[in-house]
């Protein structure tokens, strides 16, 4: 059936009286593009649509509430409402759409055209954008760095089987120095401008002592051996830096391999007596430039190893403060952090065994350590925030490929640790950074909406971290499995996203993951909850008895 224009005109405008708003402003009667504002019989003011109004409802200054998935701001061309007042969508369809001069559709299946944003509002669209553009930067980074890596290795390697030989053949026409059964080691080290004449005297009578590689050539031989740099931190050269620094994640940091200095020969590890390497023993220092963070970083350590529960982290050796270095662009511009060294991380060991999750034994040693870890976190009124895969080593063990092959899990992994505790913030505080893989859908609203930094943090921030850090080790594979960032950000936003852990094989665990993941936090388990779990008790091995 058609209609004419000026019927159909009579009739909306009938119907606008009829359906009249008394408190609508006055306004000029128009049919052009403007809505109209028709009087009705009692004088009152009746909003009407523009009759040649084109395409959807236009909002301008607009701004995106993540929580609820909603847009609001001041609509234009509504075939309801009158321009210039203010409207709040029903939820987008597709939240990571959104952005200026683009239509987006409600679930309820309205358009809308959205204009220019608020100042300081959140545009998901261009904050995936920029997510993506700094992942792939970071993936890039990352091929670099480990392409160099591996180049670094190689030439190393080759260059220490070079140099061992160099020095084992300059070390047997060095002056051999033996220390006399009488005398005591300090006058040895105390004389090395002895005459020539002393050595050959009571070389034929020392028969059973070692022999001492002469310093210049030792110090050969610790270079190639460790990868020396020729870097010291630390008062008198204390720690000598070795091979290439691994770039904090997304920090100003820089990890470094070290070794305590031989306070009697510059240059080479202690213990490293007549280039035995078997004593020497390796350790991590991180150099940050960021006074605060590493000074946060120290005290984290200091709190949680000093309260009642321990955990099982590694053992920090030294904070230092500005410090000093042979090196000039070191030399005071940088604190130090010195820690335990690990073999390995969960992570790489994961990928190593190539999606074989940890079975048995191996399983419930890594989830205890990181319950303990949890606990002594917790115990101190803290919320670590960044609890996953990479930040567990495994200390003290040269059996990684065993690991690797170690299919049931009877080996174990009694050395796992905690590490990197920078971003450790009190309970009831607000996080500095976050970890998409290990933050609850809570904290990724709150972020995506604008106000991630005032998030109040809680225990079960890390409940939920401890879920999906348990997921991957039992299931080979993180829950998220090669999706960005920013996808994470925004799966773990959506209304629809649930949690499915019915890929765990055990039983128990599955069902400790699964309440570790609950959408609601209130309902997460606590940490004593979390050690007193069936999964631990009905296996043999309580939680307490690794």
């Amino acid at each position: 059936m058609r209609v004419q224009k000026t019927t159909l005109l009579a009739a909306i405008a009938t119907s606008c009286i009829h359906s009249t708003s008394a408190f609508a402003p006055p306004r000029t009667i128009s049919f052009g593009t403007r809505a109209s504002i028709i009087s009705s019989n009692d004088g009152s003011d009746v909003y009407c649509p523009p009759l040649s109004a084109a395409g959807p409802p236009v909002i301008s200054n607009w701004r995106y509430e993540s929580s609820k998935g909603i847009i609001s701001g001041t609509v234009k061309n509504h075939p309801t409402i009158p321009d210039g007042d203010l409207i709040t969508t029903s939820a987008v369809k597709n939240p990571g759409g959104i952005n200026e001069n683009l239509i987006v559709q409600t679930k309820s299946g309205s358009k809308y055209k959205l204009s220019t944003a608020a100042k300081g509002g959140v545009i998901p669209a261009v904050e995936a954008k920029r997510a993506k553009e700094k992942e792939a930067a970071e993936k890039a980074a990352e091929k670099k760095r480990l392409a160099e890596e591996k180049k670094r290795l190689a030439e190393e390697k080759k260059a220490a089987v070079e140099a061992s030989k160099k020095a084992a053949a300059e070390a047997k026409k060095a002056p051999v120095a033996v220390a006399a059964a009488s005398k005591k080691p300090a006058p040895q080290k105390a004389a090395p401008e002895a005459t020539p004449k002393a050595a050959p005297k009571a070389t034929p009578k020392a028969t059973s002592s070692p022999q001492q590689i002469d310093p210049n050539a030792l110090r050969k031989l610790a270079k190639s051996t460790f990868s020396l740099t020729g870097t010291t931190v630390g008062p008198n050269g204390k720690y000598l830096l070795a091979g290439k620094p691994r770039q904090s994640t997304g920090r100003a940091a820089k990890i470094w391999t070290a070794y305590l200095a031989d306070p009697n020969i510059p240059d080479v590890p202690a213990k490293f007596d007549n280039g035995d390497a078997s004593g020497v023993q390796q350790l991590t220092i991180k150099l940050s430039p960021d006074l605060e963070r590493i000074q946060l970083e120290n005290s984290n350590y200091n709190k949680v190893q000093a309260g009642l529960f321990s955990g099982r982290f590694v053992k920090k050796m030294e904070y230092i403060e500005n410090v000093p270095s042979n090196k000039r662009d070191l030399d005071g511009t940088v604190s130090a952090l010195v820690i335990e060294t690990g073999q390995y991380d969960l992570k790489a060991l994961l990928a190593a065994r190539k999606g074989l999750p940890l079975r048995g034994r191996a399983l419930r040693d890594a989830a205890v350590s990181a319950g303990q870890c949890i606990q002594a976190v917790h115990s101190s009124n803290l919320v670590w925030t960044d609890l996953k895969t990479e930040n567990f080593i495994v200390v003290n063990n040269d059996n990684f490929n065993k690991e690797v092959e170690d299919t049931n899990g009877s080996m174990g992994l009694p050395g796992v640790k905690g590490i990197d505790l920078e971003s450790v913030i009190g309970k009831g505080g607000n996080p500095i950074d976050y970890s998409p893989e290990a933050c609850p859908p809570e904290f990724a609203k709150a972020y995506m909406g604008g106000y991630g930094e005032d998030f109040v943090l809680d225990y079960s921030y890390d409940m939920w971290s401890l879920g999906m850090m348990l997921y991957e080790l039992s299931t080979g594979k993180a829950y998220f499995d090669k999706q960005s960032p920013s996808i994470v950000t925004n799966l773990l936003c959506a209304d629809a996203f649930e949690t499915d852990v019915s890929k765990v094989p055990d039983k128990n665990l599955r069902d400790l993951i699964g309440q570790c993941l609950s959408l609601e936090p209130r309902k997460r388990p606590d940490i004593t909850g979390f050690l007193l779990h069936p999964f631990f008790l009905t296996t043999g091995f309580g939680p307490f008895s690794f």
